[in-house]
């Protein structure tokens, strides 16, 4: 996105705060006004107190008052100014909390091969780093800007209105002035989001070691992996480096061209003073408003690099919520009813991405309900793949998957999923305890419903040694449950759930005996009476199956039960020979 069509796109979603905004505004260009008492109570003190003309008396009612002035303006600025930065840091932060909302929604919505073209580490960037950005420029940037550039402003004018001829020599230094500045914006955004991508690199790094950390210990790659980090820990000190010397040499360019047209302005000023033109409470006051608009100035190129960067995080947060969502409820979706759960593939071809070989290809294949099916193939044939195309986790480019007749792309996706229960091979559980992990299959269900299902998945026998039994912790992702629990717990989920259609990556082979009798108890008693799509793994769950689909290269090779196929003697029958002849 162009940096306007960022900005455009700000304005419009800070449409909701705009009257905020005018109140804050109108309050920061009242504070940049009252910085100009000062300066004009300064030359009356020293026209008509310290150095009052033609012998006159020094006046001390305008001392006073002068003194009065001052306080009263200084007051009223540091409370206008509070109440401005209070007004607008609260707008800005209702603004970055709905998009950090927004953000949150739109990953939950995200079809799954768009999200799978991410590293979590740019996500987690985007949600940190890049609202952060955006943070601290709507909170502390934004409202001293309003000051800083009415400030310079006002000052400006009426040093205009003091004397215009001297004031044009500040005109002279402008196009150097607005060269430098917008020189080093193009910098300062360019090497923002350089640095941007740089932590979203050490984002993914620490993602993936923080997931990954039992198989670096496994293997010892500790060093190796600190090793990595480091390089990529270097690149983002580089970069951040870069991107630090532009902002602080910004304001550095700034003043010292101010500097030189300043010192310009007061060898000229003191030239008026001598031959008679300028009184010296004027220029005292002259002087004061170009310490005002120093001041200003070297604030403001401060604030706009705040500013470049928090536009820079803006575009890569609406990047995000530019991403297609999933096709939901459209206004012509039909509600699906109860189902049975009859599934059928008609002519289904399906590809992961525009130019990569299709994963699955005319694939032909009908489950009747209630019927339990074992998906066998190779590695990468396409089981997986199949079983995500039911919950329409993804769509298929041709062809139509049906279930009870009815074309799932046009049924509301809720009424679809609401009838499915999912049991991965990698169980995920969320922090919290195991109670609220099984409710995550309904999440209206009572805590008596919750019981019966986690006792009819042989949950309940391992819950209660637990010191804590059902409000026991699980930790992050389960890790303080072994494998055979977290699964048993995944199961419980799906009993609760009583779908219609249950999705099961069957996965039991690394579990010990125990665990495995467990598990298979289970399972007896959640599969009767639904339809069951298994992606098998061993030859128990083979021979449970009314129907086995033997899949390769993305196409449905065999249909039939284990006992037929292995008597046709194909290539179902030479894969069971390779990886199950010797299981009992």
């Amino acid at each position: 996105m162009s940096r306007r069509s960022i900005l455009k796109r700000l304005a419009l979603e800070a449409r909701p705060y705009y009257p905020r905004l005018a109140i804050a505004t109108l309050l920061g260009a009242l504070a940049g006004v009252l910085t100009l008492v000062p300066p004009a109570a300064f030359r009356e003190i020293i026209n008509r107190v310290l150095a009052p003309s033609h012998g006159s008396p020094p006046d001390l009612q305008v001392f006073y008052a002068a003194l009065a002035g001052t306080f009263v303006a200084l007051v009223l600025a540091n409370v206008a100014t509070y109440s401005q930065t209070y007004l607008t840091a609260w707008s800005g932060q209702h603004l970055i909390a709905r998009l950090r909302i927004r953000l949150f929604e739109r990953l939950l919505n995200m079809p799954l091969g768009e999200f799978d073209k991410w590293r979590p580490g740019e996500f987690i960037a985007r949600f940190s780093v890049d609202l952060a950005l955006m943070t601290d420029a709507v909170s502390v940037s934004l409202p001293q800007l309003v000051v800083a550039l009415v400030t310079f402003v006002s000052s400006f004018a009426t040093m205009v209105y003091l004397d215009w001829l001297l004031t044009l020599t500040l005109l002279v230094v402008a196009p150097l002035v607005s060269y430098a500045v917008s020189r080093f914006q193009r910098l300062i955004t360019a090497s923002t989001v350089s640095t941007q991508e740089r932590i979203a690199d050490l984002s993914a790094n620490l993602t993936e070691v923080l997931q990954g950390q039992r198989v670096v210990k496994a293997f010892g790659r500790e060093e190796y992996e600190v090793e990595r980090f480091g390089l990529r820990n270097e690149d983002f000190f580089g970069t951040y480096m870069k991107l630090t010397q532009f902002i602080q040499t910004q304001p550095l360019v700034v003043s010292t061209i101010f500097v030189a047209a300043i010192v310009v302005i007061m060898w000229l000023s003191v030239r008026e003073v001598l031959v008679g033109r300028l009184d010296t409470g004027t220029v005292f006051m002259y002087w004061a408003l170009l310490v005002n608009l120093m001041n200003p100035m070297n604030r403001v190129a401060a604030f706009f690099g705040d500013i470049s960067k928090a536009i820079v995080g803006a575009g890569r947060v609406f990047e995000v919520l530019d991403l297609p969502v999933e096709t939901r409820d459209e206004a012509a979706a039909r509600p699906l009813p109860s189902i049975a759960g009859r599934i059928e593939f008609d002519g289904v071809t399906f590809s992961y991405g525009p130019g990569e070989p299709p994963a699955l290809t005319s694939v032909d294949a009908t489950i009747e309900a209630g019927e339990i099916v074992a998906l066998v193939g190779p590695s990468g044939a396409g089981k997986t793949t199949i079983v995500n195309l039911v919950p329409r986790f993804y769509e298929p480019q041709q062809g139509q998957v049906r279930v009870d007749g009815i074309d799932l792309a046009t049924v509301r996706l809720t009424d679809l999923r609401r009838q499915i229960a999912i049991v991965p091979q990698d169980v995920q559980l969320f922090r919290g305890p195991v109670l609220e992990n099984i409710r995550y299959g309904r999440l209206e269900a009572t805590d008596e419903e919750v019981l019966v299902a986690a006792r009819e998945a042989n949950v309940d026998d391992f819950v209660r040694a637990f010191p804590d039994g059902y409000r026991t912790e699980v930790g992050e992702r389960g890790v303080r449950l072994s494998g055979g629990e977290r699964q048993r717990i995944a199961i419980a989920r799906a009993i609760l759930r009583d779908p219609r259609i249950l999705i099961l990556d069957e996965a039991t082979s690394a579990l010990d005996s125990h665990s495995e009798a467990m598990i298979e108890e289970a399972l007896d008693r959640l599969l009767p009476g639904r339809t069951t799509l298994i992606i098998a793994h061993r030859l128990s769950t083979i021979r449970r199956a009314n129907t086995v689909l033997y899949i390769e290269a993305g196409s449905v090779k065999e249909i039939g039960s284990h006992e037929e196929l292995l008597a046709r003697g194909g290539a179902y029958a030479r894969l069971h020979a390779a990886q199950f002849a010797s299981s009992p």
